[in-house]
């Protein structure tokens, strides 16, 4: 449904209000095929293309025309609702060729964690356990110059090392010569076939540690397995770039009263820093962001600046990840 939005006319010929997503993203959901990831006005709500979507039947003329029914509409000011709240949405002239450079993987939700802040670990019955292969969709893609090989490639979902064609959708990536691929994964599982991609810097690897010690490790996580999450980014770390510098961070997403201490996140810089990392990255409990982002508390604010200093003096990369990116703006 498209709604009239006086924030979002443009008065300036060829601009309207869209996003990088909605003119160029793909993403494969369980069962649903969308735009975007993030949520809008609804809980849950997306851009969706093709709902019970299992794989078998994809149609990228069915998307292009999907794509530009949302063109058609913002360029009048009628904002999709799924959209209206989204920090995405920006007034450009928009290239309106149909071709795919954002792809976001996240089709399955087997994990070997289950995280305390996890919708799918706190709701596993409304989470089929059926995959669906997208190798040969992603090939085909690539086959039609659909999808550009300077495209950023995202894997979300469950935990990457255990989808069984995992492995074959990095090489193939990796042989066709991409060269902005982001995998989140666990950390308990070891993936061999990133060392190549790491050492090239066409991979990015994000593992959600969320600590800096067993105890608050095994109270978020709910496994006892934080010594071997540490041993495996320190053997990811191992695999440097050109410029001596390691492709991969120990992300830590902030949970209101569990985690949101200084001191436990003091543990996870250096903890980060002596296993070679160059990156320090933070992210905010969805959930409870989702529901203060309009007034965030101010101690939460301040555990933000105090972890952006820190990484100044510690020489690392200093990142708000996606949601939280202007906070401190």
């Amino acid at each position: 449904m498209f709604v009239l939005s006086q924030n979002h006319k443009s008065f300036k010929d060829g601009f309207y209000y869209s996003c990088d997503w909605l003119e160029h993203g793909l993403v494969f959901f369980p069962s649903k095929l969308t735009m975007c990831c993030f949520t809008g006005k609804g809980e849950n709500s997306h851009t969706l293309i093709q709902d019970n979507f299992y794989g078998d039947d994809f149609n990228i003329d069915r998307i292009n025309k999907i794509r530009e029914k949302f063109r058609y509409f913002h360029k009048k000011g009628k904002i999709h609702v799924n959209c209206l709240n989204c920090p995405n949405l920006k007034l450009e002239a928009w290239d309106e060729r149909n071709y795919i450079d954002s792809l976001y993987i996240s089709h399955w939700t087997d994990c070997n964690n289950k995280c305390s802040y996890c919708f799918i670990a706190q709701n596993p019955d409304k989470f089929s356990k059926k995959h669906y292969s997208v190798i040969n969709i992603i090939k085909k893609l690539v086959k039609d110059g659909v999808l550009k090989r300077n495209s950023k490639i995202l894997f979300g979902g469950g935990e990457p090392a255990l989808l069984d064609e995992f492995p074959d959708i990095i090489n193939f990536l990796l042989g066709e010569g991409f060269q902005n691929i982001r995998v989140h994964s666990s950390g308990i599982k070891y993936i061999k076939e990133l060392e190549q991609g790491l050492k090239e810097g066409k991979i990015h690897l994000t593992i959600s540690v969320d600590s800096g010690s067993d105890e608050t490790y095994k109270k978020i996580k709910n496994t006892d397995l934080y010594s071997v999450v540490r041993d495996n980014i320190k053997k990811y770390a191992q695999n440097k770039m050109p410029n001596n510098e390691a492709n991969v961070s120990a992300k830590y997403i902030i949970i209101p009263n569990v985690n949101d201490s200084k001191e436990e996140l003091e543990k996870w810089l250096l903890a980060n820093l002596e296993a070679g990392l160059n990156y320090t990255i933070l992210d905010i409990e969805e959930n409870w962001f989702l529901k203060n982002k309009k007034n965030i508390d101010l101690h939460i604010i301040d555990l933000l600046k105090y972890v952006k200093h820190r990484s100044i003096e510690l020489g690392t990369h200093f990142e708000l990840y996606e949601r939280i990116e202007h906070l401190l703006d």
